[in-house]
């Protein structure tokens, strides 16, 4: 899917209606008890309505009719119990369901969550973190409504508007009137509780706020998440800021559902006193239809009306999700897996080609870096220096010649093995809205010790500056690392790279950005982590690689020059145009 393809399609051929509605259910299935206790509630509710009309007869006849003395003190007490256990099973059954509309929701998100981890980093080119956001926030939030609401909804609606229907006609207006005399008691019950789920909705937005912060981090951070192996840690904040946001919607769910409770017994205790006031002053057919039509047909016939969209729009967001949980993850088929690498890499005519690009992105690599060399890339935008770095971590599978490392095919590694032999330092720093300690010690360096992170920052020429924020290791530095400096941000991840100790270095021109000072004290820290590593360095300033031991010029994914700075200067070919170009 491309970044320009449409965020949301009508449910497709792939997905019909019926399996994804099926896929769905099995979510809820999870959590049967709470459904089971959901169903049991939405049963007695039903029947509430046959005991309902059947107290109405009983009053009718025994009270209006045959005027029962015995009666008179017992029938009011008896509709006000029948309608409070009708609240309190019309309670059970919308608690019941928002409960389990909540896990399904945090079921999906970390189901999707988890398979988002796994992919490919070509899957983050092709779509963009706002698309994915969405799909994680608000797509799964329809689908709630598909998932239970609405087989709950059309099940209670149906059964009441069928019952009640025949009293429709019925329906004296004038009756009304007596209901009024609850009307100040539930609006005072309303003026209290609204502050409290206006303050729980607030709740609710900065944790859906906090959800998709995390998961634009993980995504936009994907490089790092994966040379570092913080796809369990990042899973693991998901899950923190996802079991935060549905405790909050718990919350708001358990305010409004027990609204509606409350205002179900005032509306008991109206009936009762119509009960208590309207014998000898109405008609039996009066009564009966101001039961009827006040309570049973007006809302399910609103709620089914409705119900067709909530179907609808779920179905497609339900198509939305699972579209995400079945694409491909990353192809892993690679069991070998070796100690500290020596940092012997060979390419081997080697050729990469990006899906619908109309060449090659790299083409015919033939080369080897030795163990401890620090080798310069180095030529115009879009020669394949990127590309060429990309495929050692395996970002990218190429589809022709071999990558070595060591003598071994990077393929026939695990990923998680090849990848535990880089450290990445770019040029954009990917920090997290977290500590300094944990941005530093970030996924599978997550358990080293705070004298390791503060050798590691001292390498990195972080320490003075860490020192001074005001809790030092455990200050926040806000979302991206904003409460840096540039200079800051970069030792900051360098201080990661060395803290990892992988035996080869991918570097991205790290000073470019930077002024004089700073970028004075981020090449000391460079020149710290390139010792007894072997390094590649993508160079954007040709000052910054004069004293690589060798230099490869690229250009349109081909190899067109190779030596050092001075023997290259000495050939006046290309590096040396380039080179003349940046310093006349």
């Amino acid at each position: 899917m491309s970044k320009k393809s449409s965020r949301r399609a009508p449910v497709a051929s792939e997905h019909n209606a019926r399996i994804l509605y099926l896929r769905l259910l099995g979510y809820t299935r999870k959590f049967w008890v709470a459904m089971s206790l959901t169903i049991l509630g939405l049963v007695v509710l039903s029947a509430t309505n046959t005991g309902f009309l059947a107290t109405i007869k009983m009053v009718t006849d025994e009270g209006f009719v045959q005027r029962d003395s015995t009666k008179l003190a017992l029938l009011p007490l008896m509709l006000f119990g029948l309608l409070a256990l009708r609240a309190f099973a019309g309670f059970v059954s919308a608690f019941g369901m928002r409960w389990v509309s909540r896990r399904v929701v945090e079921s999906l998100r970390l189901d999707a969550f988890r398979r988002l981890m796994a992919f490919p980093v070509s899957y983050f080119d092709a779509n963009s973190a706002g698309m994915v956001t969405s799909k994680l926030t608000y797509d799964t939030e329809q689908i709630a409504k598909a998932s239970t609401n609405v087989a709950v909804a059309a099940v209670r609606d149906t059964l009441t508007i069928i019952g009640m229907v025949g009293y429709m006609l019925y329906l004296d207006w004038k009756l009304t009137m007596i209901f009024v005399i609850v009307v100040p008691l539930m609006v005072f019950y309303l003026k209290i509780m609204t502050p409290k789920l206006r303050q729980a909705s607030r709740v609710v937005q900065e944790s859906m706020g906090d959800l998709t912060q995390v998961i634009e981090e993980a995504v936009s951070g994907q490089r790092v998440v994966k040379i570092f192996g913080g796809a369990d840690y990042e899973f693991q904040r998901f899950a923190k800021v996802a079991g935060r946001n549905r405790y909050t919607l718990i919350k708001m769910a358990r305010l409004s559902s027990l609204n509606s409770m409350v205002i179900e017994v005032l509306a008991g205790l109206a009936l009762g006193l119509v009960v208590y006031y309207a014998i000898g002053n109405f008609t039996a057919g009066e009564f009966a239809a101001f039961i009827g039509a006040l309570l049973m047909l007006i809302a399910p016939i609103k709620s089914l009306t409705g119900m067709n969209e909530d179907i609808q729009t779920g179905l497609a967001a339900a198509e939305s999700v699972f579209a995400l949980i079945d694409s491909p993850v990353e192809v892993d088929t690679g069991t070998r897996e070796i100690g500290r690498a020596r940092g012997l890499i060979e390419f081997r005519h080697l050729e990469l080609h990006y899906e619908n690009a109309k060449r090659a992105a790299l083409s015919d690599l033939n080369f080897t870096v030795n163990p401890g060399e620090k080798l310069a890339l180095v030529g115009r935008s879009g020669g394949g220096k990127t590309s060429l770095v990309n495929l050692l971590p395996r970002f990218y599978e190429y589809q022709q010649g071999e990558l070595l490392l060591d003598g071994l095919d990077t393929r026939q590694m695990s990923l998680h093995n090849l990848r535990a032999q880089f450290s990445l330092v770019s040029q954009d720093v990917i920090l997290f809205n977290d500590t300094v300690f944990n941005n530093i010690a970030y996924g599978v360096l997550r358990n080293a010790s705070e004298a390791d992170v503060i050798a590691a920052a001292k390498a990195a020429h972080a320490w003075e500056f860490i020192q001074q924020l005001p809790e030092g290791l455990q200050s926040e530095i806000g979302d991206r690392g904003v409460r840096l400096s540039g200079g800051q941000r970069q030792r900051l991840a360098i201080a990661r790279a060395i803290l990892k100790d992988a035996p080869i270095l991918l570097l991205d021109e790290a000073t470019s950005a930077l002024d004089t000072e700073s970028e004075q004290h981020v090449q000391a820290a460079l020149d710290e982590l390139m010792r007894n590593r072997t390094t590649i360095v993508i160079a954007h300033r040709l000052s910054t690689i004069e004293n690589a031991d060798r230099i490869l010029v690229m250009d349109h994914g081909r190899i067109v020059e190779s030596g050092n700075h001075q023997s290259l200067l000495a050939q006046d070919g290309y590096y040396a145009k380039l080179y003349q170009k940046q310093f006349h």
